[in-house]
């Protein structure tokens, strides 16, 4: 059942995925508290979401206009939906004024509490430390019912499936609960975890304010760990949940300092059948590793269901002075990409910091495989234009699907690259069928010795890490690309 759900939601971005999520726990709160289920008065939990909606809107369109930003619609949302579940519930009527001010510092935190271009602190946090500071009227984290908990985990699975950012929350968990029966020398219990996964399945991940990189991020999650435990261990505060998540903000931004990124769009060209390429130049230099991906933002009237955020893996080599991203486009592409074909000289547009792990190994003897199917051949090119530029010698074989010999991309730059130890392998699916265990071993003789990398649509990742695990590839040998919302169709 659970797969069907993350199936059916693979094309949403992860701030819509994030809002329906939020969204289905409100409803399901509510619907509980119809029938007594949760002791709550089902209304308030309603008027308390319309009034932090309605106030995150006006507060965020005026804020905009202030600061000269436009603003962001899907994240005022969701930092409202946040702020409805972990606040009261209570009728909002007798505390409209307070209910109002924390959605408003809430949102006043992304303008104000900058750096580098990006937000520091989670917005539902701060605006809910200003109210336990301030206002006597902090969080309750009613949304941590046990009843909840179902729920919670059915839409975390969701969401932390869609980032494949397990490790953050895992890190975060698994710390917490062994320094907590360590620090207090009791179990925890379920009312203890059920507001400890909403924390770390929906605001501990933010990527705005999480740093990037697998292995930060576990620091990341450890350091809030361990600084929840001190707080609750040696302070009587109520609030120790969001001031170790606002600490853990800064130090985010210590281990990670990369500013928000933005780029100034050059020229596009067609590499391939429905395949572009499109050319920004940087405003500031930045470091990247061949392979990385960037998370693009692109505001543009009437966007679908997948919104105006979306990942691209880098396709230029940090060797080249513009960056290159570059994407395939078919009749019913996104409106995303149909704003991109709108895009005129000049134009900028905003990124997060690079992420990603899927890059080269270090040690340079390691005898590599690349499989790639259409687009999934970018993060390729980007390793091997970064190779040939540096006159790096490596024993690597391409194996590069496409359906028709039009659809093949940068094969100039792949043949190439065969000085360099890469022999490059067109498999034409029109005229010899798929990439099969058959052909790998005919292909790749020693096949057995090396690490297969593979990039694509994710059903076509998926297939062949399904196939390399049945020939005997252990799965430390098999390293995959991905990045949250990567669709062939997209």
């Amino acid at each position: 059942m659970i797969n069907q759900i993350i199936q059916k939601f693979k094309n949403i971005t992860m701030h819509r995925l994030m809002n329906y999520s939020l969204w289905a726990l409100i409803l399901s709160a509510t619907v509980f508290s119809l029938f007594n289920i949760l002791p709550f008065v089902w209304w308030h939990i309603l008027a308390t979401w319309l009034l932090m909606m309605v106030t995150s809107y006006l507060s965020n369109q005026l804020l905009g206009k202030i600061f000269k930003v436009r603003p962001n619609f899907e994240s005022q949302i969701i930092t409202a939906n946040i702020i409805t579940l972990i606040v009261g519930p209570f009728d909002p009527f007798s505390n409209i004024l307070n209910l109002i001010l924390i959605a408003l510092i809430a949102q006043a935190s992304k303008y104000i509490f900058v750096f580098r271009g990006r937000h520091i602190f989670n917005p539902a946090a701060a605006g809910v430390l200003f109210g336990a500071l301030f206002l006597d009227l902090g969080a309750s984290w009613w949304v941590g019912s046990v009843y909840l908990i179902p729920v919670i985990l059915i839409i975390g699975i969701l969401m932390i499936n869609k980032l494949r950012w397990w490790h953050l929350p895992i890190s975060f968990l698994v710390a917490y609960l062994v320094l907590f029966t360590a620090a207090f020398q009791i179990k925890p219990t379920l009312t203890l975890l059920a507001p400890l996964l909403f924390f770390s399945f929906v605001m501990l991940v933010e990527p705005l304010t999480a740093p990037a990189g697998r292995k930060i991020r576990i620091y990341y999650g450890l350091f809030v760990a361990v600084l929840l435990i001190l707080l609750q261990k040696f302070s009587s505060i109520s609030y120790s949940l969001e001031l170790s998540l606002l600490i853990g903000n800064i130090f985010s931004k210590i281990l990670n300092p990369t500013p928000r990124l933005i780029f100034k769009f050059i020229r596009t060209e067609e590499v391939a059948a429905n395949i572009r390429s499109f050319f920004f130049k940087p405003l500031k230099q930045f470091t990247f590793n061949p392979g990385q991906f960037l998370e693009w933002m692109l505001p543009h009237e009437k966007a679908d269901n997948r919104g105006i955020r979306r990942w691209f893996t880098i396709a230029a080599s940090p060797t080249e002075k513009e960056i290159m991203l570059a994407t395939k486009f078919s009749e019913k592409s996104s409106s995303f990409k149909q704003a991109l074909l709108q895009l005129k000289p000049g134009d900028e547009l905003n990124t997060v910091p690079p992420d990603g792990d899927f890059v080269l190994p270090k040690d340079e003897s390691k005898k590599l495989v690349f499989i790639a199917g259409g687009i999934g051949i970018t993060p390729f090119r980007s390793m091997v234009k970064y190779m040939v530029d540096k006159k790096l010698n490596r024993d690597i074989i391409l194996l590069y699907s496409c359906k028709t010999e039009a659809d093949v991309a940068f094969k100039q730059l792949f043949e190439q690259a065969k000085s360099f130890g890469i022999k490059p392998i067109f498999v034409i699916s029109d005229q010899v069928g798929y990439i099969n265990p058959d052909m790998i071993k005919k292909e790749v003789p020693d096949w057995q010795d090396r690490i297969f990398y593979v990039s694509g649509p994710e059903p076509m990742v998926e297939s062949f890490e399904k196939m390399l695990a049945s020939m005997g590839i252990k799965e430390a040998n098999i390293v995959r690309d991905y990045f949250p919302g990567y669709e062939e169709s997209a």
